[in-house]
């Protein structure tokens, strides 16, 4: 699906259809009369009809299903006949319920770059996206909306940016990795839903002033490497993290320096310090310190 109108010209005109339902909610608001709800309705269906109208035929294909997706279900039956006043703001709240949902829906449109700017992009770099691509892809989109703090589908996310997705699930094993370092909240409905933490906020913060990891300053001595990672092993000792997996993954580091540049050691590392704050095998600071032996620079999170 791809916005065929340009994009400013779109949320104008969205912007337009939500002062239009704005005006109905305030010429009604102190409506009591049978005329009254059935010249709401009315009006209210009109306004809906325009709105999907103009969304459904704004993309290719067209956008067959926003109309179902837009339209306020809400049902008041309480099994008592509502006086006309109750049905009136029944009705007002629906119409309030839909400008809102509009809002939502430019706003998620907003970060979906395959979409409504896919001139601006390279398709084939965000198809060829490795995890940690996708990863990054989502945290920055999830920041660009952080202040709206509701729950953004991962799935559309990726898939409104480009990315493909081929495995039932993958949408959820995102959440999770990114959950597990503390940098999103997720919730779990259809699709899964994630927004941003305070955290994760820092973490983008933090990296978009780093913006890339300098590894100039790892030895290139295989024999310092892993000098310096006895040490740091026990340092970590010292400090009362025991735990087996540090060693696991520390002996693998050390077994893979001889096949590894400066870059491909430090990005491995880096993996390694992640997974291992993930699995709380020690804190985030103990990381970054670990990491500054090696690089001179702080570990990002």
């Amino acid at each position: 699906m791809i916005l065929k109108v340009k994009w400013k010209d779109f949320k104008n005109k969205i912007e337009g259809h939500k002062a239009e339902g704005k005006a109905l909610v305030e010429k009604y608001k102190s409506s009591r009369t049978e005329n009254d709800l059935e010249n709401l309705k009315e009006e209210k269906q009109s306004w809906e009809s325009e709105v999907i109208d103009y969304v459904k035929t704004s993309f290719e294909p067209e956008h067959r299903n926003f109309g179902y997706e837009f339209k306020e279900k809400r049902g008041f039956n309480t099994g008592f006949k509502l006086p006309i006043a109750q049905k009136i703001r029944n009705t007002i709240e629906a119409l309030k319920s839909e400008i809102n949902g509009l809002a939502y829906y430019v706003k998620s449109l907003s970060i979906s770059d395959a979409i409504v700017r896919i001139d601006e992009i390279d398709l084939e770099e965000r198809k060829n996206l490795d995890t940690d691509g996708r990863l990054d892809l989502v945290l920055s989109k999830l920041y660009e909306l952080y202040d709206d703090r509701k729950y953004h589908s991962i799935k559309w996310i990726l898939e409104g940016n480009g990315v493909e997705m081929k495995i039932h699930g993958e949408d959820w094993d995102y959440g999770k990795m990114l959950e597990n370092r503390g940098f999103v909240d997720i919730l779990t409905t259809k699709d899964t839903g994630a927004r941003l933490t305070l955290e994760g906020k820092y973490a983008i913060e933090q990296a978009r002033k780093v913006k890339v990891t300098d590894y100039s300053k790892i030895s290139s001595s295989d024999e310092e490497l892993k000098e310096l990672i006895k040490k740091v092993l026990s340092e970590i000792e010292k400090l009362g993290y025991g735990q087996q997996i540090i060693f696991d993954e520390f002996d693998e580091l050390r077994e893979d320096i001889p096949n590894l540049d400066k870059k491909s050691f430090g990005q491995l590392l880096k993996a390694k310090l992640y997974d291992l704050v993930s699995q709380k095998a020690f804190d985030k600071a103990l990381a970054s310190e670990i990491f500054k032996q090696f690089t001179d620079q702080v570990l990002p999170f």
